[in-house]
């Protein structure tokens, strides 16, 4: 999926001002957190699959910090014997991966990071998903007749009304 150059330039500028204002960035990436390549500043890598591993890194990230009550993520550093992999999250739509060298001044990052992880977040507020309408479905109270949205679904459904939490089907065993 390829994103429209009037998200994806300003985003692509940010990740090449990063590399440029901190010393030790050997490169950097905007994905979705379902993985998909948004933007990128990166040599000697594979973009899509680099962006694939962000969002998995994040996922895990932010079920961690939740899970050990930290709250909503914010960032996560990976430190190697190589280098640094810092992940941001920027707003609900995107996801920003820095790789550093071993000369990362790290602290340095993150104070560059916040102001550019801002208009990250800003430029790419349009990825988010949203639901699509169903053209054979008259629209509900909320939906474009200038009236407030209504949340009619309950807890554990999914937006399209399908139970989130129901455990699949049990297999079936064909008689022989």
């Amino acid at each position: 999926m390829r994103y429209k150059p009037a998200v994806t330039a300003p985003i692509a500028e940010e990740l090449r001002l990063i590399r440029q204002n901190v010393p030790g960035v050997r490169g950097s990436i905007t994905a979705t957190s379902d993985g998909l390549l948004v933007a990128h500043d990166m040599h000697d890598l594979e973009p899509t699959q680099i962006a694939a591993l962000v969002a998995a890194t994040h996922a895990v990230a932010v079920r961690a910090s939740l899970s050990t009550e930290c709250g909503q993520l914010k960032e996560v550093i990976t430190r190697g014997a190589d280098g640094y992999l810092a992940v941001y999250a920027a707003g609900g739509a995107a996801i920003v991966a820095v790789l550093g060298s071993n000369e990362l001044n790290v602290a340095m990052l993150n104070f560059q990071a916040r102001k550019m992880i801002e208009r990250i977040a800003e430029h790419s507020a349009g990825l988010a998903r949203r639901p699509r309408a169903d053209p054979a479905v008259p629209a509900s109270p909320g939906q474009g007749d200038g009236s407030p949205a209504q949340d009619d679904h309950s807890p554990g459904q999914n937006d399209d009304g399908s139970a989130g939490d129901e455990p699949l089907p049990a297999r079936r065993e064909d008689d022989e």
